[in-house]
């Protein structure tokens, strides 16, 4: 029997803004191709020419198609002749649509970033939201964590950072702890009596490849190097899962999991901690 062989394809989506808007065009179009498998990158906030260069290492190592929504003229310009001498497939979301109002009413766009988003109170919870992950990334704020709605804590390379960013783009205030080996975890984290904590573990073999990979990409000698020794990293989880398991935390397995999927499992975690708060008054 001839197997399906699907054709693989990486969608970059550049954005000044959040990047929710071309997460929907990109998924709504990919989707009428059955024979496509497709992953999302998503660089948010891209507002500048500097900014802007850090996305082209990425745009060269894994050539697809990109998407953008960039109003800043110079900014936008300076990726389209980027993809043009390194032959990657481009498209301006915006645009033509903005083109087309502009001819049609005579009027000229104020070509403000994220200007698609509507300012009302859920816009602006979703950008709290945002500075909030930002600022307690990896470890970060310890100070103010009761103030977040949900902690997430994992050994490092367990996606904590895009899962936050993920949900921080719902309007949830998500900081990030890392569980590093020999060091355990902070006082204030420690201390944490009403904010959701919710732990993230993978299996060891996958935290291996995932870190061998990234240090790879950062040129670090893997030789003797415990960050990537399977009997060290197995060690590691052990430790974090007696921790988790003391802390009474519930645990995801993001193994087969998409950053997305994750998130979902953390929403669901705080509903039904929302609802038994909920029945108790």
């Amino acid at each position: 029997m001839k197997k399906n062989i699907k054709t693989v394809l990486t969608l970059h989506l550049i954005s000044d803004s959040t990047g929710e808007t071309l997460k929907a065009v990109a998924t709504a179009a990919a989707v009428q191709f059955s024979e496509l498998e497709y992953q999302q990158k998503t660089y948010p906030m891209v507002r500048t020419a500097t900014q802007l260069e850090r996305v082209f290492k990425n745009l060269k190592e894994e050539k697809g198609v990109v998407l953008c929504t960039l109003v800043e003229e110079e900014v936008r310009q300076k990726l389209e002749r980027f993809c043009k001498k390194e032959n990657i497939s481009y498209l301006p979301v915006m645009e033509n649509i903005i083109s087309i109002l502009e001819e049609h009413t005579g009027f000229k766009a104020i070509n403000k970033p994220g200007g698609q988003h509507i300012l009302n109170d859920d816009y602006f919870k979703r950008i709290e939201a945002i500075n909030y992950t930002l600022e307690h990334d990896d470890g970060q704020g310890q100070l103010d964590l009761e103030n977040a709605d949900v902690i997430i804590v994992g050994v490092s390379r367990t996606s904590k950072t895009p899962t936050c960013i993920y949900l921080a783009n719902q309007g949830i205030k998500a900081a990030n702890y890392p569980l590093v080996p020999h060091v355990g975890i902070s006082e204030e984290l420690e201390n944490i009596k009403n904010t959701q904590v919710v732990a993230l573990i993978t299996s060891a073999h996958t935290l291996v490849e995932i870190r061998r990979k990234r240090s790879l990409e950062l040129g670090l000698d893997n030789k003797d190097n415990d960050y990537i020794d399977i009997h060290k990293v197995e060690e590691e989880i052990t430790t974090a899962k007696r921790i988790f398991a003391n802390k009474g935390w519930p645990v995801i397995d993001i193994t087969r999991r998409s950053v997305e999927e994750t998130a979902s499992a953390i929403m669901n975690i705080l509903s039904l901690k929302e609802e038994k708060n909920a029945e108790r008054k």
